[in-house]
């Protein structure tokens, strides 16, 4: 079998190659670069205020996908590729991999791994985690098209092979949230309960103790991999649901370390001398569009929309600064193409808005905008900016405050929606995947079914998620972005950060956000008093 270098693009799939990666070892580096003073202090405990636990499956990777629990399962679980900072595929439980053909890929893994209940970690646990990812009732199932088998060729060599190319399934593998590996003999033996509400993986730190609705506590685990690592002994999360509750308990000294999702409160965190770490724009806000019927039936009328938008005005505004304008790749994904002053439709241009509404015969449309009334909040005033911005070209932007129980048939389910319906989303492993909920045939928001106006950017995703060469897909999701931004299929004011992470630099060093939102970088973190 002939291995291959592989160049790595910054979406990082490949096919037909092989790529060995070197181990990193976490760095003790602050947000800004600067040396931490002091060498790490083994022991201590981290208090890392949260603001809910999780629900829905709990900490059991086979079924909960939610950001509360992803951010937990992070600590306790490994994949077996990881990517850096930069987005580079790098070392995981796996060392290298290789795709002899396109139907198959080989892992060589790490050996002298440990699960955190002793138990050696091999490609039997590597079997066991896949055949249960492909029978588990979750949306993770999204990257196996195609999966036939997972073999062990020998304990440390795992066979992946599929009926039909799949290239997103290295980037799954590569991300953090996706496939994370489980042990046979430890979450294979746990009961349902116990697997939502305790870890069994080879990760840092293993959930130990739940107290619902009060807190959850992540416990060293002492048979890691890394020598000499994690520093701390334990991280206790309590549950703190009120972000000015929260901003207090920092402030009071009970808690060490904190996340908000709202820009406002990191403001004033920073502003009593709290340290704020790097934000990663990887949160897209998408508006979906229904077009079946109604003004936005007319591409003229989108086109209009978004002309009449002024995305750096939203983000500097409604948004403080906090955000980034985004194509429907987020800015801060190292997948993104970037808007630019050539992307259709983008710079505004309020008389190219009513000129193209006079073409359509609708002069002064009223179109309906649906969102989230009882959850993130902080955004709301982005859609009252639209409004503010659509009026100027003509446009009546009916704004419906709708709450998250009877929004959450449509993106579930695909109930219909009048219009517009806004619904934030998160980092995605492949780059493909943003474009799937509305031009994909199972896609939820789909409702472009049979409508000549997104003919060509289905047939554009397709290539692509059949496309392993990274540089012939990198050109294909630019072809596809600009085609979607053209047919306005789609409407994306701005990425934002998933959440703000700030900290008590005085006693907590070492650490950094990094651009994923996983808190990978709690195993390089330690306390002093």
């Amino acid at each position: 079998m002939t291995k291959r270098s592989l160049r790595l693009s910054l979406i990082g799939a490949a096919a037909a190659m092989t790529l060995a990666v070197t181990a990193c070892s976490g760095s003790t580096t602050g947000p800004d670069g600067a040396e931490e003073a002091g060498d790490p202090v083994a022991g201590g405990t981290l208090t890392y205020a949260i603001e809910t636990q999780p629900l829905g499956g709990g900490v059991d990777p086979m079924i909960a996908t939610a950001l509360a629990a992803q951010t937990i399962m992070d600590q306790a679980y490994e994949t077996l590729l990881t990517r850096d900072a930069d987005g580079e595929i790098q070392p995981g439980l796996a060392l290298e991999y290789e795709q002899p053909d396109d139907l198959t890929y080989i892992y060589t893994l790490r050996e002298g791994v440990k699960f955190a209940d002793g138990s050696d970690f091999t490609a039997d646990d590597v079997v066991y985690t896949f055949e249960g990812y492909k029978d588990a009732q979750t949306s993770k199932k999204a990257y196996l098209g195609g999966f036939e088998s997972v073999e062990a060729v020998d304990d440390y060599t795992v066979k992946f092979t599929f009926s039909e190319p799949n290239a997103t399934f290295l980037n799954a593998t590569a991300h953090r949230e996706t496939f994370m590996i489980v042990g046979e003999e430890g979450y294979g033996n746990a009961t349902a309960e116990e697997r939502e509400t305790r870890t069994f993986g080879t990760g840092p730190f293993q959930v130990t103790d739940w107290k619902d609705g009060v807190q959850i506590t992540l416990s060293k685990n002492e048979n890691y991999w890394q020598e000499g690592k994690p520093y701390l002994d334990t991280i206790e999360m309590p549950i703190i649901t009120d972000d000015t509750t929260r901003l207090a308990a920092l402030q009071q000294g009970t808690a060490d370390a904190a996340w908000f999702a709202d820009g406002n409160i990191a403001d004033q965190a920073v502003n009593s001398g709290f340290t704020l770490g790097e934000l990663a724009y990887t949160q897209t806000l998408p508006i979906f569009i229904n077009p079946e019927s109604g003004p936005l039936s007319d591409v003229r009328v989108r086109q209009a929309v978004s002309l009449a938008m002024d995305r750096q005005s939203l983000v500097d505004v409604s948004m403080l600064g906090y955000g980034d304008v985004s194509l429907v790749v987020p800015a801060g994904d190292p997948a993104t193409p970037g808007a630019d002053g050539d992307t259709p439709n983008y710079t505004r241009d309020v008389d190219a808005a009513k000129e193209l509404l006079e073409e359509a015969g609708q002069p002064n449309p009223t179109i309906e905008l649906s969102y989230f009334a009882d959850v993130v909040q902080n955004q709301h005033p982005i859609y009252e900016q639209m409004q503010q911005q659509l009026a100027e070209a003509g446009i009546t932007l009916k704004l419906k405050a709708t709450p998250s129980s009877e929004m959450s048939p449509i993106f579930t389910a695909g109930e219909t929606f009048t219009d517009l319906v806004s619904l934030p989303w998160s980092y995605r492993a492949d780059p493909t995947f943003y474009f799937d909920p509305f031009l994909s045939e199972s896609g939820a928001m789909n409702h472009w079914d049979g409508n000549a106006d997104a003919e060509a950017a289905k047939k554009l995703l397709d290539e692509a998620k059949a496309t392993s060469d990274p540089d012939a897909k990198a050109d294909l999701i630019e072809q596809l972005t600009t085609e979607v931004a053209e047919q306005v299929l789609i409407l994306v004011p701005m990425a934002v950060p998933a959440h703000f992470e700030l900290w008590n630099s005085d006693t907590v060093h070492g650490y950094e956000t990094d651009p994923y939102g996983s808190r990978y970088n709690l195993t390089n973190a330690w306390v002093t008093p």
